[in-house]
């Protein structure tokens, strides 16, 4: 096990800390802070750890619990729950993402190997950037938050295939077929002893930790099988990295990956943090000064270039046409595994140094425009909404007539099912949804529904609450309702309000926020909530 000095190990803490602070004030990825960290305390920086090689050699089982992490989080249920369509999308956009890069940098001199694993480094976006504004901006649930979801997912998928690719190009000699090949046999040798492993040793072994109900002895069973399998791979000539994920596969397929997962979890922060601040203790920004040109260049034009790769694609795979620029400007980032990828290929001799350094740190230059990229889409995207949706103004317009109405607050496939009820029983309602694709196919089969969030007073105040006799939440974000339900009941404390609920936890939340009735998931929400209000002529 490598040494590191104590007087380092003090600075680097207190530099993740600080770093990470000032990052989550700004509500920037922490992957951001561990790199500044880095460059300032490293020897390019001010000095404070000047001897990084140790460091870096510790810091490398960040990326053995990576791999392990994702290895554990590959069983095909989490593939089953991509559609068709969606599926495709991802795929592609790595794909064509990745050749076009990977023949950009071709034409630019770089060998074949080390352009197809620049290709499929800078194919990948930023899970970490990407999902907490979509989750900030409450669109995960909406078919717009699910495209640009199952595109990550599709990306974190091909994390591992592309890191193995890279270890193995920088590790053999020979050819790019040559080593290509080596690694398929490699896999198909891989997959066999996953089987053999997992069903005859450590299951098994889980089986008699687990019994002893010691959480001790099961962090470390899963310390000696991450380590173990890692030594052994790297042992017969394969790589630490490679056992990590193979460890992990082979406990994906057990009863006990939760508890794993949960048990590696804060040895996989700490070390990953490590490994991202040993990048940046090696990043020269004097090269970056001298090759700023290259660097901006790398970040301006993989922004630009997935951008444009995404538009045709989400059109091809008949997403609606209005997703296609706000979703490439969301995704058009670089992501957090590239550091992880471009680290290896240089450590391995497949991409020289000062290359290397121009990508990690144009990578870096495009995720820290993540932001004005948000911005800038869901500014189109909203905007698109606009002209094909009613404004505020314009609900108040064809509201002044309703009297006696329901208000249904979403109008995804519960807020559908109420809407069916009601005008069979001939209940006229309004209804509101974040979705544009959802508003406009409603109004254009003449439904009374708009693009809005429910949760705002100055939307909510020009659907005539004091004459609407009910209240649906039906929205998918189980906080969002919540603070709805509390809304209205401020605004009027006499109108039943009947929600649907995700979970009993979320019911018992709806109940005290003041709904009238709440329906778990579980049963026919949309037909039972719709049950509740009666038909014109009773009980009003």
């Amino acid at each position: 096990m490598p040494h590191i000095d104590l007087a380092d190990v003090i600075v680097i803490l207190a530099a993740s800390v600080a770093a990470l602070f000032a990052l989550r004030r700004l509500r920037l990825s922490p992957v951001l802070g561990y790199l500044a960290a880095g460059v300032i305390i490293g020897p390019f920086g001010l000095g404070f750890v000047a001897d990084i090689g140790s460091i870096h050699a510790f810091a490398e089982f960040g990326v053995v619990f990576l791999l392990f992490t994702i290895g554990i989080e590959l069983p095909l249920e989490r593939i089953k729950v991509l559609s068709p369509a969606l599926f495709g999308l991802g795929l592609a956009q790595i794909l064509v993402t990745g050749a076009a890069i990977a023949g950009l940098a071709f034409a630019f001199g770089v060998a074949p190997d080390a352009a197809i694993v620049i290709g499929a480094a800078l194919a990948l976006s930023s899970t970490v950037f990407v999902i907490q504004i979509l989750l900030d901006r409450r669109q995960i649930a909406t078919r717009f938050g699910r495209a640009a979801f199952t595109v990550l997912l599709m990306q974190d998928l091909a994390v591992a295939p592309i890191l193995v690719m890279t270890l193995v190009l920088s590790s053999r000699e020979g050819g790019l077929a040559a080593s290509l090949g080596r690694a398929g046999l490699e896999a198909a040798a891989a997959l066999v002893a996953i089987v053999v492993l997992g069903r005859f040793v450590l299951r098994p072994l889980f089986a008699l930790v687990a019994a002893e109900k010691s959480d001790e002895m099961f962090a470390a069973a899963t310390l000696l099988v991450v380590l173990g399998v890692a030594a052994f791979t790297d042992y017969v000539g394969l790589s630490l990295a490679i056992g990590g994920l193979l460890a992990g596969m082979v406990l994906a397929e057990t009863e006990y990956r939760h508890q794993v997962s949960a048990e590696i979890r804060p040895f996989r922060a700490l070390l990953l943090g490590l490994f991202f601040m040993s990048i940046g203790m090696q990043t020269n920004l004097h090269i970056a000064y001298e090759q700023f040109p290259l660097v901006f260049a790398i970040g301006a034009g993989l922004i630009a270039l997935k951008t444009l790769v995404l538009v045709p694609l989400v059109l091809l795979f008949r997403l609606p046409g209005l997703y296609a620029v706000p979703l490439g400007l969301l995704l058009a980032q670089g992501g957090e595994f590239g550091f992880v990828v471009f680290s290896v290929a240089v450590g391995g001799g497949l991409i020289e140094e000062g290359l290397g350094q121009a990508l990690i740190i144009g990578v870096a230059l495009s995720m820290m425009a993540t932001p004005l990229l948000a911005w800038a889409s869901a500014r189109l995207l909203n905007w698109t909404a606009v002209r094909i949706s009613a404004r505020v103004e314009e609900i108040a317009e064809e509201a002044v007539t309703l009297v006696n109405h329901v208000v249904i607050a979403g109008y995804g496939r519960v807020g559908r099912t109420v809407a069916r009820e009601l005008s069979g029983k001939g209940i006229s309602f309004i209804a509101l949804d974040r979705d544009p694709l959802v508003v406009s196919t409603a109004r254009a089969q003449g439904e009374r529904v708009y693009f809005g969030d429910a949760s705002r007073p100055e939307i909510l105040g020009e659907l005539h609450l004091p004459t609407a006799r009910t209240v649906v939440v039906a929205l998918s974000d189980s906080e969002a309702a919540t603070r709805l339900v509390g809304i209205l009941r401020s605004m009027r404390p006499d109108l039943p309000v009947l929600a649907r609920a995700t979970n009993d936890v979320h019911a018992a939340d709806l109940v005290r926020a003041g709904a009238t009735f709440v329906v778990p998931e579980l049963v026919a929400t949309g037909r039972r909530l719709a049950e509740h209000i009666d038909p014109p002529g009773r009980g009003s």
